[in-house]
């Protein structure tokens, strides 16, 4: 995707842009594509977050345009986005000139009555319609007026060679949007809508100009990345146009693919679905060291009422089996999940099998919620009614489970050596690096700065919270 430098006129001066993203890495990879666009129409792009310390004595931020990019995947998301919109609505009251925006799926589900209830907000992009940002930027300009494109057809996935990324040897890389997934709480369907991939062969071509351009990590995204399929309908129509068959290139295949890209050091995903974790998908893993060995597969509950009542396509025993087989297949895969408190009809016996599970498999790591009803979602006809004193009280049981898994878990690393890919200096000693592992454990050690970009040998010493001290080894 080209913008096209002519469809609008460039700012009367460097007018200057705070990003703010909330949600999923999918939302982190928009708002890469927005800040590289705009910066590519002569807008300076603000690196710091517009609530902290780019304010005048007057309490107005400096931006001249602050963008927020929004998740609608849990209430407590929303919140954060409703307390900013107040804060730059008095802002707005001492620089009328300010200009406000909204991106993402927020966009996508509450629509025109963010207008109504902010009259403060200029602009409303939709998942589906980044590359109109610059556009309807100079719309408010030059109009005052508010104005929004939200297109509700399409892939939301835009790859151009303008975008902004932060770090030089790491990529999101989208390759599908959407889920055809009925979970009942989840809102996915209705923000990016339904499953669409990108074509193999435009994934392949953009992993390898990444590469080309010095990224050295990919990380494939999709709100469903394992059920890939490789085949758009265009693609299916013109193929059919020629009288061909057209082939389904699986996830397991695409991800072969890349790995055979030279130069490229490590490839990652997220997240998946338990459905479509399959064998095939683990054989690719352990045959090919490129591949992390970071596996998130969400399992929302150890109750099968719950997850039967969740719409999750899976008992607790088929998950475990997957946990099994995949553990049998990449002996050093490193598991991390998803695990709800508190869902509609949730009992204390549900919420003991959940944590039950939590201890029988182990997980490396997980993201553990309330529940928080989610408008137009089939949970939403729900009754909600674990009372939120109890969800908090079964929220922090499983955390602290949880965080006392994860630090015996972690533990069992000290003294190890492991291939560290350094990615930058430390913030907070710039005498060291900051690198991941392929498990995706973050690791500080001491380190010249022209190691950044490769792997290098360290011998684990120190755990701090989720962070491990090294030593080159």
């Amino acid at each position: 995707m080209k913008s096209d430098d002519q469809e609008f006129a460039a700012p009367q001066k460097s007018m200057a842009v705070s990003i703010k993203t909330f949600g999923c890495q999918m939302n982190m990879y928009d708002s890469e594509v927005a800040g590289g666009l705009l910066q590519h129409q002569g807008y300076k792009i603000l690196q710091e977050d517009f609530t902290k310390d780019r304010q005048d004595d007057t309490g107005v931020p400096t931006a001249d345009i602050v963008l927020m990019n929004t998740c609608s995947v849990r209430e407590h998301a929303e919140e954060r986005v409703y307390g900013r919109m107040g804060m730059l609505g008095k802002a707005k009251e001492k620089n009328p000139d300010l200009i406000i925006g909204l991106m993402g799926c927020m966009v996508e589900e509450h629509k025109d009555k963010l207008f109504k209830r902010f009259p403060q907000l200029d602009l409303m992009v939709g998942t589906r319609n980044v590359a109109d940002l610059p556009r309807l930027i100079e719309e408010v300009r030059r109009t005052r007026r508010q104005v929004a494109q939200i297109k509700q057809e399409g892939i939301s996935i835009e790859y151009t060679d303008q975008i902004r990324r932060e770090g030089r040897f790491h990529a999101w890389l989208p390759i599908m949007t959407g889920c055809n997934k009925v979970c009942t709480f989840c809102i996915v369907p209705i923000t990016r809508g339904s499953e669409v991939s990108m074509p193999a062969r435009d994934v392949y071509r953009e992993a390898s100009r990444l590469v080309q351009e010095g990224v050295q990590w990919l990380t494939l995204l999709g709100q469903n990345v394992n059920s890939y399929n490789g085949i758009s309908p265009v693609d299916r129509a013109q193929t059919a146009e020629k009288g061909l068959a057209a082939r389904n290139v699986s996830f397991p295949e695409l991800l072969e693919s890349l790995c055979q890209i030279d130069g490229l050091k490590a490839l990652s995903f997220t997240t998946s679905h338990p459905h479509d974790a399959t064998p095939e998908l683990y054989e690719v893993i352990e045959r090919n060291p490129k591949i992390s060995r970071r596996f998130h597969l969400p399992l929302q509950s150890g109750s099968d009422r719950m997850l039967k009542r969740m719409k999750r396509l899976h008992s607790f025993a088929e998950y475990r089996e997957k946990i099994k087989a995949m553990r049998g297949m990449i002996p050093d895969v490193s598991i991390t999940t998803d695990i709800i408190a508190g869902f509609s009809g949730e009992t204390e016996a549900d919420h003991e099998a959940t944590k039950q599970a939590l201890e029988e498999l182990r997980f490396d790591g997980a993201y553990i919620y309330k529940y928080s009803v989610r408008p137009g979602t089939p949970a939403s006809k729900l009754a909600d009614d674990v009372p939120l004193d109890v969800k908090e009280k079964r929220n922090q049981e499983l955390l602290t489970l949880q965080k006392a898994i994860e630090a015996e878990n972690r533990q069992a690393w000290l003294g190890r050596e492991v291939e560290v890919f350094a990615e930058s200096p430390s913030t907070k000693d710039p005498g060291k690096l900051v690198g991941r592992t392929i498990h995706e454990m973050k690791v500080v050690f001491e380190a010249a700065p022209s190691r950044i970009g490769s792997f290098v040998k360290v011998r684990l010493d120190k755990l701090t919270h989720e962070t491990f001290t090294g030593t080159v080894s």
